[in-house]
């Protein structure tokens, strides 16, 4: 090989600063090109992703919804009601919606799902010494103990869904769907929820009982609670308000915050159908108790003071169909327009009745009434006293 062929090759081994600074160039110029490409390609795949989540964060509580709502009633005795709260941000129920054991927690009688896991506590009704308050409200319930038929507890579960602020980390003012079943702990369905100042999360469709058509529930209307027994005599106005409900729209707005502060929302929309409402609340004990008494009233200065609250035994009690178990008493200022919950019940059985209010203060004004309950939980129509004035 000769000098001059060995100094070629030593030449073309390596490259001049030229050719390396307009490799450098080239380079600088693709990735000055790519890089922000791949920063817009990947900004545009969270936010994507963040749609997405928002998106399904709102179906999946619709569906939740969905689900639990269309089934209020299901397993649930005549005198404990299908809804027990309407609200344009909360809904309460009951329903007989799972069961941990089919012959010993009602599911026998027709729960909807069977769950060993479940835990205690969330497969019975519950009773005024576990109420709690409904969402969104001072409302307690129950305020009594459901049973079937006289015979054993009721297992149908109460259950609340209401949207309210979310108190976890990182809700920057948003809002959550929350659940709970019985007096349970409290579940986060979906996060990241804000309000629609067009249209509330709930509204609801009910039944005219005068003409049977359907009409849309006015906000004015609303809150609407049921936490008297179905059927009393003072289950009426907002309370029967609620036996009328045959469907219920749920519109929930989910959000995703974009890089540039900017809020994208995703709406879902559904109308929900309560199977149940309108099925007839089935008497065990024949017709409603006649009561056919007059109720008097009549102020003892005491010591106590007292209001006493006299009548004789219903028509029913000593003839008839002889089927009256209990007796109701209420009471109300004569500014009222209706009773709320009674004040106490005493068995039947007995010759004559009294009842002495002790809880008077000087000054009061009372109405008072009386109802006759069956066997099979039925009411007789109020019997009203005239009005007591305490000294």
């Amino acid at each position: 090989m000769t000098p001059s062929t060995l100094r070629l090759r030593a030449h073309r081994a390596g490259f001049t600063l030229i050719e390396m600074m307009l490799a450098i160039s080239i380079m600088l110029i693709v990735f000055a090109i790519a890089v922000p490409a791949f920063r817009t390609q990947l900004r545009a795949m969270g936010s994507n992703a963040g749609r997405m989540d928002a998106q399904q964060n709102v179906r999946f509580a619709v569906s939740t919804l969905d689900r639990q709502l269309r089934v209020a009633g299901a397993g649930v005795p005549d005198k404990q009601p299908f809804v027990v709260q309407a609200d344009q941000y909360a809904i309460t129920i009951n329903a007989d919606y799972a069961t941990r054991d089919t012959a010993a927690e009602g599911g026998a009688f027709g729960a909807v799902y069977f769950d060993p896991d479940l835990p205690g506590g969330s497969t019975m009704s519950l009773t005024p010494a576990s109420a709690v308050t409904l969402p969104l409200s001072s409302v307690t319930y129950p305020t009594t103990t459901y049973y079937r038929g006289g015979g054993p507890q009721s297992a149908a579960e109460t259950i609340s869904f209401w949207v309210a602020p979310d108190g976890g980390s990182g809700a920057n003012g948003r809002y959550a769907l929350y659940r709970r079943v019985n007096a349970l702990p409290i579940d986060t369905v979906a996060r990241g929820l804000i309000l629609d100042p067009a249209m509330p999360a709930f509204t609801y469709t009910a039944i005219d009982p005068s003409t049977g058509n359907l009409y849309a529930v006015p906000g004015s209307s609303l809150p609407a609670f049921h936490v008297q027994q179905h059927g009393a005599p003072n289950d009426t106005a907002r309370s029967a308000l609620t036996d009328a409900i045959r469907s219920v729209h749920v519109h929930l707005v989910g959000t995703f915050v974009e890089r540039n502060g900017t809020v994208s929302k995703r709406i879902a929309d559904t109308d929900i159908r309560l199977l149940n409402a309108g099925l007839l609340n089935h008497a065990t004990c024949g017709d409603a108790p006649v009561f056919g008494s007059t109720v008097t009233v009549s102020y003892v200065a005491g010591p106590p003071r007292q209001v006493v609250i006299s009548w004789s035994p219903a028509v029913d009690e000593t003839g008839g169909e002889r089927d009256v178990e209990r007796y109701l008493i209420y009471r109300r200022s004569p500014s009222a327009a209706a009773f709320d919950e009674p004040i106490a019940s005493i068995p039947a059985g007995q010759a004559s009745y009294q009842f002495a209010d002790t809880q008077i203060a000087s000054g009061d004004q009372w109405v008072y009434a009386v109802a006759a309950s069956d066997c099979g939980g039925q009411f007789s129509p109020l019997a009203t006293s005239s009005q007591v004035n305490v000294p």
